[in-house]
């Protein structure tokens, strides 16, 4: 599987977080946050258009409720995320539709 081709405008969230492509066949691109926030701060909002419903999970799509799965379609894609209790994942809490 090849790393995601952008088609959306680049850099998407300039204000808050540098995306550094190290190489465009595989998967080691980079986010650097532009920020300091405290605890559940909110670094972006997902809003849609950008964001869209999935048909399924990939290694490029967010949960967002039981059986959800949404596409951030923007450079939020680059920035940490584990489903291992890492504290720095993404993380949405409501999807509302």
């Amino acid at each position: 599987m090849a790393p995601l081709t952008p088609h959306w405008t680049q850099p998407s969230h300039p204000d808050v977080q540098e995306v550094v492509k190290a190489s465009e066949t595989e998967f080691l691109t980079k986010s650097f946050s532009k920020v300091s926030l405290p605890p559940f701060a909110v670094f972006a909002k997902m809003s849609f258009p950008p964001c869209d419903l999935a048909d399924e999970p990939t290694y490029a799509t967010v949960q967002c409720g039981k059986d959800k799965h949404l596409n951030l379609n923007s450079d939020l894609l680059y920035i940490n995320h584990s489903v291992q209790g890492d504290p720095w994942k993404r993380e949405i809490d409501r999807c509302y539709f």
